[in-house]
């Protein structure tokens, strides 16, 4: 009984982790993205829009092909 607990509490702090990595590393992208692009104004903020939406189309596109492959 004590071993579940002790798994569980373990369990949900690697998750809060990982929720947190995932968090910190993709704000500091975000954040460093506009830089790295040479357009002015609103060209530079069309880079975070297209990683977004790259990050937003390519999940559901990934988690398809992976339980495509495991079938």
């Amino acid at each position: 009984m004590l071993k579940r607990l002790i798994y569980a509490i373990i369990l949900s702090l690697i998750s809060v982790l990982t929720v947190a990595v995932f968090a910190i590393s993709l704000g500091y992208i975000f954040y460093n993205l506009p830089t790295l692009g040479s357009g002015e104004g609103e060209l530079r903020n069309l880079s975070v829009v297209l990683a977004g939406m790259a990050i937003l189309i390519g999940t559901p596109i990934m988690a398809y092909l992976a339980v495509k492959y495991i079938k």
